[in-house]
Formats: C-alpha cells, sequence, structure tokens
C-alpha cells in the first residue's frame, strides 16, 4: 500500500468525521476555539500544481473569516502540513479572507500545535487538537446523572456523546461506543440531534466491532435509539458502511421503497447537508430545495 492510500477503517472514520457538522460548533466551543461555523463551503481545493484534491470541512465563520478543519486518526507528516498550507493558500486567494487551520484528531500528541518551516525563517502555524485530552469517564459520569434525572442534554454534552469512543478512559474504544450509544437511547434530546448522533455512531461500529454477531447486536441497539434511524438509511442497516449515507439515501429513492425524495431532503437538511449536496442526492434542483425550506420553515 502507498504511503498517501488510506485503509478501509481510515476511510470510515474520514465519512464519520464529514458528517460531524452541524455539531461541530460545541466541539471546537469544547477546544476554545473562539468563533462559531455558520455555513459549510465547497471543499474541492485545487492546489499551486494544479492538482484538484478535497478538503475534509471548509466553512464560513461568524467573523466572517474561513476555517479548514483537518480530521486525523495518525501520526502527521510534513507531506500533510504541506498539504494543510496549500489549502490555506488557495482558501485565502479565492475569498480573500483570514483562513484558519485546525487539525482535529483521534491520535494523542502532547504538542498543541504543527508548524512547517516553509520560507526562509517563516513559519506556518497549526493548531493542532486532540479528542484523548477529554475525560471520557467524566463524561460518562456526567451523562448518566442528567439521564437519571430525566434533564436534557446541552448541545456541548450532546457533541460529547458523539466523540466519547475517542476520548481517554480506562475502557477500551469499543466499549466507550457501547456506553454512547447505551447513553444516547436513555438521553432526553430532540430528535434531530438523537438521529444525527445514531447516524455518527453507526460508522463507528464498523471500525471498531469485528465480530458480525456482536455487530448486528449493536446496529439494533442504534436503531433503537433513534426513530428515523432505518427510514433514512433503508432497511439494510449495513447500508451506513458498505455505501455510506448518500449511496443508500439514492438506492431508497431509485427503489421508491423507502421514502420519497422531497422527504429525504428535508432529512438531509436538518442534519447539516448544503444545497449542492442534496441536490446530488435527491435530484431535486435549487428553486424546490428553497421551496422545502420555507415550507417546512427551516433556515
Amino acid at each position: 500500500m502507498k504511503n498517501n492510500e488510506k485503509t478501509d477503517l481510515e476511510k470510515i472514520e474520514d465519512k464519520y468525521f464529514s458528517l460531524l457538522y452541524p455539531g461541530i460548533n460545541s466541539i471546537l466551543l469544547k477546544f476554545g476555539f473562539p468563533y462559531k461555523i455558520v455555513s459549510p463551503c465547497p471543499t474541492k481545493i485545487v492546489t499551486y500544481d494544479g492538482m484538484e484534491r478535497r478538503a475534509d470541512f471548509i466553512g464560513k465563520l461568524d467573523n466572517d473569516e474561513i476555517i479548514s478543519l483537518e480530521a486525523h486518526s495518525t501520526a502527521i507528516g510534513k507531506e500533510d502540513k504541506e498539504k494543510f498550507f496549500d489549502y490555506a493558500c488557495y482558501m485565502s486567494t479565492r475569498y480573500r479572507r483570514k483562513v484558519h487551520t485546525l487539525v482535529l484528531s483521534t491520535h494523542y500528541k502532547d504538542n498543541d500545535r504543527l508548524i512547517l518551516n516553509w520560507h526562509n525563517n517563516d513559519e506556518f502555524t497549526i493548531p493542532y487538537k486532540s479528542f484523548k485530552s477529554f475525560d471520557g469517564d467524566k463524561t460518562i459520569n456526567t451523562i448518566s446523572l442528567k439521564n437519571k434525572n430525566s434533564e436534557e442534554l446541552s448541545k456541548s454534552e450532546i457533541g460529547d456523546l458523539r466523540i466519547l469512543t475517542f476520548m481517554k478512559s480506562k475502557r477500551s474504544p469499543k466499549e466507550l461506543l457501547i456506553k454512547s450509544i447505551e447513553l444516547t437511547q436513555a438521553a432526553k434530546m430532540n430528535e434531530r440531534d438523537r438521529l444525527h448522533t445514531a447516524v455518527l455512531l453507526s460508522y463507528l461500529a464498523k471500525k471498531f466491532i469485528t465480530d458480525d454477531k456482536e455487530y448486528n447486536e449493536v446496529m439494533k441497539m442504534i436503531e433503537n435509539s433513534a426513530l428515523d434511524f432505518k427510514g433514512i438509511l433503508g432497511r439494510n442497516n449495513r447500508i451506513v458502511y458498505e455505501e455510506g449515507i448518500e449511496k443508500g439515501i439514492e438506492r431508497g429513492i431509485e427503489e421508491g421503497k423507502i421514502i420519497s425524495n422531497h422527504e429525504i431532503a428535508i432529512k438531509l437538511i436538518n442534519l447539516g447537508y448544503d444545497d449542492t449536496e442534496i441536490k446530488t442526492i435527491t435530484k431535486l434542483n435549487q428553486k424546490e430545495i428553497n421551496k422545502i425550506k420555507q415550507e417546512n420553515s427551516i433556515d
């Protein structure tokens, strides 16, 4: 395998990261980032040598600046830093605004920044934030207490549920994942947040649970944690990781067995997909998407 090729499990984690938005702001807040993402931007990047690449996530901030979020599950080398630098240069030119580059990682690193020396003594500094910096066992205790008292979870605590699997803990990642699912089942939150959390945890199930029988049991737990889970992903829950959420929805449209493309569009809007992605998946045009948003009072 070439150095820049990703394994299937790494691709699963990449998809998990790409679906963290729109709940990403609560996670950025936990890391002390001072601004909020208000809308996603196109992720296609054209580097200085004419190559086309896809950034993990690009968004517009509430201060009118731009952020590039990069997700990593392994150690970061010089090639990665150079890629981040290329992205920042491209976006600075494209948007003519300050660009923040931030690395979110499931890999532990004791330093909170990355540095690339790129011209004479010039440095490109990249903040590096690891989910391992959070205490998973303390998070479990906090959310368990709120569940016991039937208290509604805050946006920050819902964000904690979504990244709990990667936090520092005496438990294994698989044990943390199962605990996340159990806590989600018992948690008090709106159905939009519940569905989004269930979708994210379903991706992690494929990564951390290799036994088929155990996987099927865990997927049943996830299905039971959100009423619309099977509706949006189809009757075959393995679509979640084998084909991805987009493929599963497309298949549902073609077969006409699950839900209409208008219903799918509403679910995708609520999950934070941008209009370009919704048009690709549902085959609706921009006028139809705008009408759906207006009729359902969705901003």
